[in-house]
């Protein structure tokens, strides 16, 4: 049975234009319509022969703007993983994953929403370096995309990009309430693959550096210590690591095995690798500002919240969140404002 539109939680209306927040990460994507979310990890599965059993989060691109897409399908998310666990494609692959996979997981996102047979959306996403690759975002997600959804769902969704913004611009949107609004304040962004120094005074950003390196380095570093390795009997894998890291059990998958001990061990030379680089960076800066804020996937790693409060840096609850919440409050403000 097809859901009615006034049944579904994110638009009164089928042809209803909605504000989107949209954050493809290098580890996770995120998306905010109306005040509904979804987080799916940023894993995409090119399928080239049918499965044994769809999985929430399957695409299947059948017409539209994206013509190089027409007939092909993929799996995103842990759909991806649990199809194939060692074939799938990470956005932190490829330097321009965000880019070539952005639409693949925005649409993989759509897929875990109620369905509906219309989404007209009015998106603002963000990307590391706005200014030099905002363009090539824009131009892969807009457009009117037809699609079939987890092997069933008929689907038409119309992407208006509003604007492309700086990465960790959505943030500080979402927390504006924490800033000094006459003062200077620093936010870190630390990512599942790089690291971000903005400098603000009141909310006007002065100043912006990146580091490579982000939460991946730590799990790549569990995944290959020599005591996950004689366990495994292989490399370890990186999605059960990153599970248990998230849940903070460090169980590795349901083996009963677990690795609380190696990350101990593995975080010392990761903090010192990673997170030291980018408060040097801050240095110059921390002096003078009257709030320092962390915010991103490494914000909430185990026992860094604390080494970060000696630092007088306060990590945000759900920090995986504050991008994307704050580019759907951009995204509803600059819809109003056309409107």
């Amino acid at each position: 049975m097809i859901s009615t539109c006034q049944s579904l939680p994110v638009a009164t209306s089928c042809y209803q234009s909605l504000p989107v927040g949209l954050d493809v990460g290098n580890g996770s994507t995120k998306m905010v319509i109306e005040g509904a979310e979804r987080r799916i990890l940023s894993y995409v599965l090119p399928l080239h022969r049918e499965v044994y059993d769809t999985q929430i989060g399957t695409v299947e691109y059948l017409d539209g703007s994206r013509s190089d897409l027409i007939g092909q399908s993929w799996m995103t998310g842990k759909g991806a993983y649990l199809q194939s666990p060692k074939s799938y494609l990470k956005v932190s692959n490829d330097r321009d994953g965000k880019i070539i996979y952005g639409l693949h997981l925005l649409l993989g996102a759509i897929a875990n929403f109620p369905h509906q047979p219309d989404w007209n959306l009015q998106l603002i996403a963000s990307i590391q370096d706005a200014k030099a690759f905002g363009d090539e975002l824009k131009s892969s997600l807009s457009g009117r995309h037809s699609v079939r959804l987890n092997g069933k769902n008929l689907t038409t969704v119309t992407v208006d990009v509003l604007s492309v913004v700086e990465e960790g611009f959505g943030a500080v949107a979402s927390a504006s309430h924490e800033f000094d609004r006459t003062g200077q304040s620093v936010v870190f962004d630390f990512g599942a693959g790089t690291c971000i120094v903005s400098h603000f005074q009141g909310v006007k950003l002065i100043g912006r550096e990146y580091t490579q390196g982000g939460v991946e380095d730590l799990i790549n570093a569990i995944a290959t210590n020599i005591e996950t390795r004689k366990y495994v009997r292989s490399q370890g894998d990186a999605n059960l690591i990153r599970a248990g890291i998230e849940d903070k059990t460090f169980n590795y998958g349901a083996t009963g095995w677990n690795f609380r001990d190696i990350y101990q061990a593995e975080l010392k030379p990761w903090v010192q690798s990673v997170l030291a680089p980018a408060l040097k960076i801050a240095s110059p800066w921390m002096a003078s500002a009257s709030t320092k804020l962390a915010i991103g996937g490494g914000a909430q790693l185990p026992q860094i919240g604390s080494l970060l409060a000696a630092k007088g840096i306060t990590p945000l609850s759900d920090s995986h969140w504050v991008n994307a919440r704050g580019l759907a409050s951009l995204a509803a403000l600059k819809a109003k404002g056309a409107s």
